[in-house]
């Protein structure tokens, strides 16, 4: 599949499309920090990995690990019962590894991720326990998040030096026409142990093109954090009791999100609030894909009604504010709203608070009137085999068991037990939404851009844009058609 590399840098453009909510030079504006956030068209930046490095050790790097302080406690503790809801179900790891083809020890399965092995809490020991009972020698190779997605598109092009598996971020076609489509795996993906809505979200001309397992413990289900030293110092209602009592709900988190405004603390963070709103309200954001086409959301009355209840939030009530991840990490900020990424203990997000053991995190709450809870993730985490891949029968084997959660000890995987009960709860969620976002041209920061429009002049902005959602659903068809 030799292409252009003009051509690669364009569909893999795409990708990448920028929706980073900005100030909108309101006095709620935190300039203090500079968000080390990048919000991009599928979710959260995660930790980098460093350029084309390949790890094939066990050997952790406890170098930059970080470890939870026994040594401060910031205020009353929550006895939790982590429920055992990792289980994947379907077959065994035994009756897996006894199917598997004995051509396959002696071989070599090269992946790509943006993380290093080592972001993953105990991964490198389970990458040697795999090489050890198969026999398959795994080579992970890491690209910084940067170049990911346009150097990844020109190596599969290049038709040399192909990687076997590499990660993915989200379904998006200008992606997806560098894979094949998993029956080349040779593998039963029908089994329980896969996530099957997942593998439908990767669907695409009636073939399926990325899998993962199911309550897997390495998901970005959408959550809510908060400071818990900041509760206990103001003695406020802890949010997570709120919520095992069924109280947790959009009414109570503004309020309270208001209460510490006026406490002098800022109240919430704006990045991601649109599109974890939006999920949260069954809405993937500009556009969704039904299976078979893409199709906008632009014009749906619930859409403009959220818009017009989360602008009005934005710019009349002044509740939430810019920061950022660094401005929680220092303290300032009572909910930060992000990803279970967020909470891997080795992920260097919220390092002073992990640290301190003061963060805590809730699902998103429920919504008055809305008879389904909608989980959203903004990064649908999966794994695809590249197009013109030499070992790709090697890649269902290693997913089952570097993705199964009982190969881990999950209780050092987060930040502590009961991030990991809220993880486990949240990927449990049946009606999961997955966040596509916008195009650049509407989210892009400044005065314009839709996180600066008040509740009344919401209609006005979505009726100007129409055309570009358009033509944004027209080149996704477009490309989703080119899919073999």
């Amino acid at each position: 599949m030799k292409k252009t590399l003009k051509s690669i840098l364009a569909l893999a453009m795409v990708i990448c499309m920028l929706f980073t909510v900005a100030g909108c030079g309101d006095a709620n504006q935190d300039t203090s920090s500079k968000s080390s956030t990048n919000d991009d068209f599928f979710g959260e930046t995660e930790v980098q990995g460093e350029s084309t490095a390949t790890q094939t050790s066990s050997k952790e790097d406890t170098s930059s690990q970080q470890t939870q302080s026994t040594g401060k406690d910031s205020g009353s503790k929550v006895t939790t019962t982590v429920p055992k809801e990792n289980t994947i179900g379907g077959k065994s790891w035994k009756d897996v590894l006894a199917s598997m083809p004995k051509k396959l020890r002696g071989t070599t399965l090269i992946m790509y991720n943006w993380n290093p092995a080592t972001e993953y809490t105990g991964a490198p020991a389970v990458m040697d326990a795999f090489m050890k009972q198969t026999g398959i020698k795994v080579e992970w190779r890491t690209i910084n998040y940067g170049q990911y997605f346009t150097k990844l598109p020109a190596l599969i092009s290049s038709g040399e030096n192909i990687p076997d598996m590499v990660r993915m971020r989200g379904p998006v076609p200008s992606w997806i026409i560098y894979f094949q489509d998993l029956s080349k795996a040779k593998y039963d993906f029908t089994d329980e142990a896969w996530d099957q809505n997942l593998l439908k979200l990767y669907t695409f001309n009636g073939k399926q093109y990325a899998a993962s397992l199911q309550n897997t413990h390495i998901g970005a289900v959408d959550l809510i954090f908060y400071n818990k030293e900041i509760i206990d110092k103001q003695d406020y209602e802890d949010p997570y009791k709120l919520w095992k009592a069924g109280k947790w709900t959009w009414e109570k988190y503004l309020s309270m999100v208001k209460q510490a405004n006026e406490d002098g603390f800022l109240g919430a963070n704006g990045e991601r609030m649109f599109t974890g709103y939006l999920s949260s309200r069954g809405i993937s954001g500009a556009i969704s894909y039904n299976g078979k086409k893409y199709v906008s959301n632009w014009t749906n009355k619930d859409f403009l009604k959220v818009h017009q209840e989360l602008g009005d939030l934005f710019q009349k009530d002044q509740l939430f504010h810019y920061g950022g991840e660094e401005t929680f990490n220092a303290g300032k900020i009572l909910f930060y709203t992000g990803t279970a990424v967020h909470m891997r203990k080795k992920n260097s997000y919220f390092g002073n608070l992990k640290a301190a053991n003061t963060v805590y995190a809730v699902p998103y709450p429920t919504v008055k009137g809305q008879k389904k809870y909608y989980q959203g993730y903004g990064e649908a985490e999966a794994y695809g085999i590249p197009i013109g891949a030499k070992n790709p029968t090697a890649v269902p084997y290693f997913l089952r068991f570097f993705l199964d959660g009982a190969n881990y000890e999950l209780s050092t995987y987060f930040g502590n037990e009961q991030n990991l009960e809220v993880y486990n709860w949240c990927m449990n969620q049946k009606n999961k939404v997955y966040g596509y976002g916008y195009p650049e041209e509407i989210g892009k920061i400044n005065e314009e851009g839709i996180q600066c429009q008040t509740g009344a002049q919401m209609k006005s902005f979505i009726d100007a844009n129409k055309g570009l959602v358009d033509k944004m659903v027209k080149e996704y068809n477009e490309t989703a058609a080119k899919i073999k």
